[in-house]
């Protein structure tokens, strides 16, 4: 598999409990499973982060993709169970 920044690279199953808040929004969003991302990638190999993933009206997001989305003025804030 190629890797390239913004490649979900595995996915894992979150524990009941957590959740995002994006800045402007009254709602809550429940953390469905947790990404490892891809950020960079070179030469000499990758960096990647854990994101949440979260459903916003019938779709899923990682933070990442929320920020492409919708613009990074609408803020991601993650609270872990």
């Amino acid at each position: 598999m190629k890797v390239t920044a913004g490649n979900t690279i595995s996915l894992a199953a979150a524990t009941p409990g957590s959740y995002v808040k994006i800045q402007g929004v009254d709602d809550s969003f429940p953390v469905v499973a947790w990404a490892v991302v891809c950020t960079y990638t070179d030469a000499d190999g990758a960096d990647t982060v854990i994101q949440p993933v979260f459903i916003v009206d019938g779709s899923a997001y990682t933070t990442a993709d929320w920020y492409q989305a919708e613009g990074s003025e609408h803020g991601v804030e993650v609270f872990a169970a």
